[in-house]
């Protein structure tokens, strides 16, 4: 029998929809006038060895495995990105540092909160350091961010063609991923709230939001599932397609990146 969490209503994309911005309005504002001292640093993500709420919280048991087996045994092979996807990476970073600098000065958010840290480990002993795969890390753009008259939130920026852009909601290939992400963060920082402010790489450069409440049994869900792969990496037995259908909550597209 497969078991499946409660879904939440992100699946109705106009229900999560903002229809009166409450982050993007201030960033335009911000933005209206000419932006002073400003600085794009671009640095490579640092690797380790955990579960990444960005990548895996969707794939099968199967699949995590795989990968998380590869790279113990120093088999992973580091993906070849290409052009276009490193352009992509670059505009992307760019957009992200720009509107963490917009929320730092218009005092939303402490220093503090911008790529602030998340990490939650399992099955390790007193405070030794724990084994590859045997935890969770990432790193949230902004958490907190106090918008005014709203609370708090964990905000994500996500870069978006202008093609993906003009669709009503969020583009199915990244709706699952997007809302378990957004999720992890928000359990890794204790908040209720999470914010997906979208951004147009194309002009006129637009911004629209997507809102998230917190989601418990969506949460538990992908712990289950990190920590049964990390106890199959225990047992040296890889999962079977019988344990994906026990955790058959998302749709799995093939090959996941580290």
């Amino acid at each position: 029998m497969t078991i499946k969490f409660p879904k939440s209503e992100k699946y109705n994309f106009n229900k999560n929809l903002v229809k009166r911005h409450k982050l993007a309005t201030h960033l335009d504002l911000y933005l209206a006038t000419e932006v002073e001292n400003f600085q794009f640093t671009y640095e490579p993500k640092e690797e380790d060895h955990g579960f990444h709420p960005s990548g895996h919280c969707t794939p099968p048991p199967t699949a995590l495995y795989q990968m998380a087996d590869d790279d113990i045994a120093g088999l992973l092979v580091k993906k070849d990105w290409g052009t276009a996807m490193l352009k992509t990476f670059l505009v992307g970073h760019f957009w992200h540092q720009l509107l963490q600098k917009a929320v730092l000065d218009l005092g939303f958010a402490e220093p503090s909160a911008i790529e602030r840290k998340g990490y939650k480990a399992w099955g390790c002993e007193d405070d030794s350091e724990p084994r590859p795969y045997h935890y969770a890390a990432g790193s949230g753009d902004i958490a907190p961010c106090s918008i005014p008259k709203h609370g708090d939130y964990v905000v994500d920026f996500k870069t978006m063609s202008s093609h993906q852009f003009k669709t009503n909601g969020i583009p199915d290939w990244a709706a699952d991923k997007y809302e378990a992400q957004i999720n992890i963060y928000m359990d890794f920082f204790e908040l209720e709230q999470g914010l997906i402010v979208a951004v147009n790489k194309d002009s006129p450069h637009d911004f629209k939001e997507f809102e998230f409440e917190r989601n418990q049994e969506l949460i538990d869900r992908i712990y289950d599932k990190w920590e049964f792969v990390s106890a199959c990496l225990d047992e040296g037995e890889a999962p079977s397609k019988l344990d994906d259908e026990l955790f058959n909550d998302f749709p799995y597209t093939g090959p996941i990146a580290q």
